[in-house]
């Protein structure tokens, strides 16, 4: 499957660049909503963020001075490893990723107390999931179960 084509803008260059200067840690991408902002990190980047005090410190004071929440994942070129790094927060049981003619179907089984979270008023998380998701792949579908 063909990856998605991925355009920054002035502000996403600019969070990318505060970002690594503060934390410390290279972003792939960013991504920025109504109210969270993705930072898609190098793989292996949410290892080094989370195993420093330091560099959670400094995403502390990023949080503080974007005043939006921020979620944090690891790229993969592995469609199903992106998507569980993607839903990780949901606690992911089981993921199935088929490549399908029009582009992948990607089922996913969170535990059931984080279903809703999930998919999010008005499906809002999961519509934020799949834009994500087809910057880098062409998806097809996604379940959340």
């Amino acid at each position: 499957m063909k990856l998605g084509e991925i355009t920054l803008d002035t502000r996403s260059l600019d969070l990318i660049k505060m970002f690594e200067s503060m934390v410390g840690v290279p972003v792939k991408d960013v991504m920025e909503t109504e109210d969270v902002i993705f930072f898609v990190l190098e793989k292996g980047g949410t290892y080094k963020l989370f195993t420093s005090d330091d560099k959670k410190k400094a995403l502390e004071k990023v949080k503080e001075m974007l005043k939006k929440r921020i979620n944090i994942l690891d790229f993969s070129p592995d469609p199903e490893q992106f998507f569980r790094n993607l839903f990780y927060r949901y606690k992911v049981s089981a993921l199935n990723v088929t490549a399908g003619e029009s582009g992948y179907v990607v089922n996913v089984k969170v535990d059931p107390n984080y279903k809703a979270s999930a998919i999010g008023k008005g499906a809002k998380n999961l519509k934020t999931a799949l834009t994500l998701a087809r910057r880098y792949f062409t998806i097809a579908k996604l379940y959340i179960e």
